[in-house]
């Protein structure tokens, strides 16, 4: 086999390779995102019925919240990125329907300049986050769980104060590596993790529109 064949023959099975690591990571996030819904319905639906029983009067707005939720999980599911502003607009719906469920036992404080609305950010990405955060850490009135979004530099920031639950909840860890992976492709930069005793950062690279438009 002459060199040319040989390196034309090697870029053929680094590009299959390449295709098969794609499929597979859409395969993925496909599933990601079937698994989220079907849980946080269920939570919701909890919470709805206590907000009935109660006769909580904020109960109608929480059926409209949650319609928005899940019409934006339908209108979404397909798309590999979306506008910032469209993922923070929806975030307000999911932000509403988790006070409505935690009270003051969870505080969101959002900060995102407008200037970087209009660059883009794989859909469901904030709510996983948002979900891990709740998921690992406790939620209570004597122990707020305060979630910070906002920006510096060139990176979307999400960070919690970090208070372990006293029994770990299992975690397959697809969801975090499902978004470093997809940000390898969508992003010249990559996810960031940075983790203390006291806070648990998320460093997302921004995603500006001239690149979303080569994909």
């Amino acid at each position: 086999m002459s060199y040319k064949k040989y390196m034309q023959a090697k870029q053929q099975i680094k590009f299959e390779l390449e295709q098969i690591r794609t499929d597979n990571l859409n395969a993925q996030y496909e599933l990601l995102k079937q698994q989220i819904n079907p849980h946080f319905l269920f939570n919701s639906l909890n919470t709805l019925k206590s907000m009935i029983d109660i006769k909580d009067e904020s109960s109608g707005d929480f059926v409209v919240r949650l319609a928005d939720f899940y019409r934006f999980t339908l209108d979404n599911r397909k798309m590999d990125l979306i506008p910032l502003k469209k993922e923070l607009t929806i975030l307000d719906a999911y932000v509403f329907l988790l006070t409505s469920r935690f009270e003051d036992g969870i505080e969101f404080k959002i900060d995102i300049p407008e200037e970087i609305l209009n660059s883009y950010i794989p859909p469901f990405t904030l709510q996983l986050l948002c979900e891990n955060c709740i998921k690992h850490n406790i939620v209570s009135l004597a122990n707020p769980l305060i979630i910070k979004l906002y920006s510096d530099n060139d990176y979307i920031i999400i960070e919690n104060n970090f208070q372990p639950k006293n029994i770990p909840q299992e975690s397959a860890g697809i969801g975090i590596e499902n978004i470093r992976e997809r940000y390898k492709h969508f992003a010249e930069k990559e996810l960031t993790i940075l983790h203390n005793d006291h806070n648990f950062t998320v460093k997302l690279p921004i995603v500006d529109e001239s690149f979303s438009n080569r994909r």
